[in-house]
């Protein structure tokens, strides 16, 4: 007996027109392959949504909560939804969301990692989830016995003028090396502009991280900017699956349900360490600032001046990474750079550029490193774009 469709609602993900990002993905990949869900419904998360929702044969809906009104109306569906905005802090519905307290420790323990003990914190307002990633990311430095310096701004975003001349005479206080910390991107570009006004260089005399992804944003930032990836695709798994879970009567474990990141992307920002050894980190600037031509290690050796038994033993001491390691490291990024470029340069070119001799070679160390094809890497984190 063939089983019937499950007739589905969407309000603030808009499949029926587009799948332009990883949860909508993930939603159409369960509706073909399981060949059970009917969509019926699409539109824009707003309260007249919600309300004309109410008045439908579904079975099921995924939807986007932004606004106590729409909680409201989605409270008066009488048939199972799962929400999977995280503008509401309780949203009183079933929910799944990314893990903001997990953001903000792996972006701390990014910047620990790499030697750094002096912090700097900007807050923008914003939603609870910017105070939560904050929050966890003063915990971890704080185990470490760090205290971090903190700006925070008093205009919404995006960021005032006077706000902005604050940022630059605050930033000054900063003694380097040291880390930024963005809690959120929006404003990134002018906070790295503002970085540069106050007269430090990125990496070199400040590296800067955000728990934001707006990969809108990113493609403004210079240098590009290192973030925490949130998981976009196994939070649309896991709203498929928590969906079908309810439509069969069986209530979830737990009525929020919290995705835990990919990691940290690192981007030009963040791609140096803390260093006080003088020869250490000579090499690593001439790593960093000719990745993209045919240098090997014996290059490096001639520039900091003492024998390569000696750097290698110093530079694993700091950067926990051998010199091939972390040159391989810096050629990676690159290759990601050119790739999130619109339109991608070719696979061949990206490789001339970022220091391999050809695409073969590329693609050989890109999915040892990523474990990912360039083109599939890509995809992801083009279509990994942040929605709330």
């Amino acid at each position: 007996m063939k089983t019937r469709q499950k007739r589905i609602a969407l309000i603030g993900l808009q499949i029926l027109q587009s799948v332009n990002n990883l949860v909508n993905a993930a939603i159409a990949r369960h509706a073909e392959e399981k060949g059970r869900w009917h969509f019926v419904f699409s539109a824009e998360p707003t309260v007249e949504s919600f309300r004309f929702l109410r008045t439908l044969d579904c079975d099921g809906a995924i939807v986007r909560i932004v606004s106590t009104a729409m909680l409201r109306e989605a409270k008066k569906i009488r048939f199972p939804l799962v929400n999977v905005s995280s503008w509401l802090e309780h949203p009183g519905v079933p929910t799944v969301r990314h893990d903001f307290e997990t953001i903000g420790r792996i972006a701390a323990e990014h910047l620990l990692e790499k030697g750094y003990r002096r912090f700097g914190c900007v807050i923008e307002q914003g939603g609870w989830f910017i105070e939560q990633r904050y929050r966890t990311f003063v915990q971890t430095i704080g185990a470490h016995g760090c205290k971090p310096a903190v700006f925070t701004a008093r205009s919404s975003q995006p960021l005032s003028a006077p706000d902005l001349a604050r940022f630059v005479a605050w930033v000054r206080t900063l003694r380097p090396p040291a880390a930024l910390l963005l809690t959120d991107d929006w404003d990134a570009p002018k906070l790295l502009d503002g970085c540069r006004t106050a007269g430090f260089e990125i990496p070199r005399d400040l590296v800067v991280i955000s728990t934001g992804m707006h990969s809108e944003v990113l493609s403004l930032c210079q240098p590009a900017l290192s973030a925490a990836q949130e998981d976009q695709e196994t939070l649309g798994d896991m709203a498929v699956k928590a969906l079908d879970e309810l439509m069969a009567g069986r209530p979830l474990d737990q009525p929020i349900l919290n995705v835990p990141p990919l990691g940290v992307v690192e981007r030009e920002s963040t791609a140096t360490f803390a260093i006080e050894d003088k020869e250490v980190a000579h090499a690593v600037e001439f790593i960093r600032a000719h990745a993209g031509e045919p240098i090997n290690v014996c290059n490096v050796v001639d520039r900091a001046g003492i024998s390569r038994v000696t750097l290698e033993r110093r530079f694993r001491q700091i950067t926990r990474l051998s010199l091939h390691a972390y040159l391989v490291q810096q050629r990676i990024r690159l290759v990601q750079e050119r790739l999130l470029q619109t339109p991608p340069p070719s696979l061949q070119t990206i490789a001339l550029q970022s220091g391999f001799p050809d695409r073969r070679r590329l693609n050989q160390v890109f999915r040892h490193a990523t474990g990912k094809s360039p083109a599939a890497w890509r995809q992801a984190n083009l279509a990994g774009a942040k929605t709330f």
